[in-house]
């Protein structure tokens, strides 16, 4: 079976307990104004040109066999793409000499995904680690993520999902099975300042989480929560005192985890050539504010993550 990813990052340690591999999928059904990875929000394998890297060599344009690039010498962008005419070769990516040119991912057999996952097992059994599947979200390309779960499980590996639940619970459900941990991503209480950040109501979110919740008390399944503290939209103390009353309610006594914001998504912004005004004035909060929120978890009787230890 194949799939497309982003990437796979070994030794990682920001996804689940101790030393892991994380796999990142393309595809996500939430398109969050603040996506720290854009490049995983289509489930397709693109080609990306970066205005801000190119050279204007005309490498990429001789390299091309469909004609499909063709160049502005006036405008900003240099390089336009024509998609009807990109098969996706990838010879103007090789051509490239500077990565103006390259693929947001690539096409992977659940074959290879295991074993590159499987290679660092030795750093999973010493540290108490594993494997976690990230995106994007795993449940865009769910029958790709469940098999390598499974085989992963079989091999004895700590297996995790990282997920928002922006889907029909039956798939959620066929994941009980092959993951020890579930680590979901609750953003915003409100259901329409959570259409108007992420392009969805909550409803479905909210339902899929207390169903999970049971279902995790059930088998043994570990539930972590996950808050992005997004100033001015996110972390705000009406909103995350929501969201704890929320989970307190569904998860008594669960772990909840503050994920403070990362200025750096805005480079990957600008190397698209997109000027996203959303981050500006923006920086990440600091210890004080953040134990701020951390007393309102605790308030709701929950347990706050405040950092992984190997």
């Amino acid at each position: 079976m194949d799939g497309n990813i982003i990437d796979i990052k070994r030794f990682t340690i920001h996804d689940g307990d101790g030393i892991r591999s994380t796999l990142f999928l393309k595809g996500c059904a939430l398109r969050c104004a603040w996506c720290h990875n854009p490049e995983g929000v289509e489930n397709s394998v693109d080609l990306w040109y970066f205005p801000r890297q190119c050279i204007r060599c005309r490498a990429c344009l001789e390299a091309c066999p469909e004609n499909a690039l063709h160049a502005d010498e006036e405008g900003e962008t240099f390089i336009w793409i024509n998609r009807q005419r990109c098969t996706k070769c990838g010879r103007c990516v090789q051509a490239c000499p500077t990565a103006a040119l390259s693929f947001d991912g690539r096409r992977l057999s659940s074959d290879e995904a295991v074993a590159t996952l499987l290679r660092d097992k030795p750093f999973y059994d010493e540290s108490g680690g594993g494997v976690t599947i990230s995106g994007g979200d795993p449940l865009v390309q769910s029958a790709f993520a469940l098999e390598i779960l499974r085989r992963c499980k079989e091999a004895g590996v700590h297996t995790a999902i990282e997920t928002c639940l922006q889907g029909p619970w039956e798939t959620v459900e066929e994941f009980l099975p092959a993951t020890d941990l579930f680590i979901v991503d609750l953003k915003l209480a409100d259901s329409g300042q959570h259409r108007e950040y992420t392009g969805q109501g909550n409803e479905l979110i909210r339902e899929n989480y207390g169903k999970l919740a049971v279902q995790a008390r059930r088998l043994g399944r570990d539930l972590l929560t996950r808050i992005p503290m997004i100033p001015r939209v996110t972390a705000t103390r009406e909103n995350v005192g929501a969201i704890a009353r929320f989970v307190r309610e569904h998860n008594p006594g669960g772990r909840v985890e503050l994920i403070n914001f990362n200025p750096l998504a805005e480079s990957k912004y600008l190397l698209m050539n997109r000027d996203e005004g959303f981050f500006q004035n923006m920086a990440p909060l600091g210890a004080p504010e953040l134990e701020i929120f951390y007393g309102m978890l605790e308030a709701e009787v929950l347990e706050a993550v405040r950092e992984h230890r190997l």
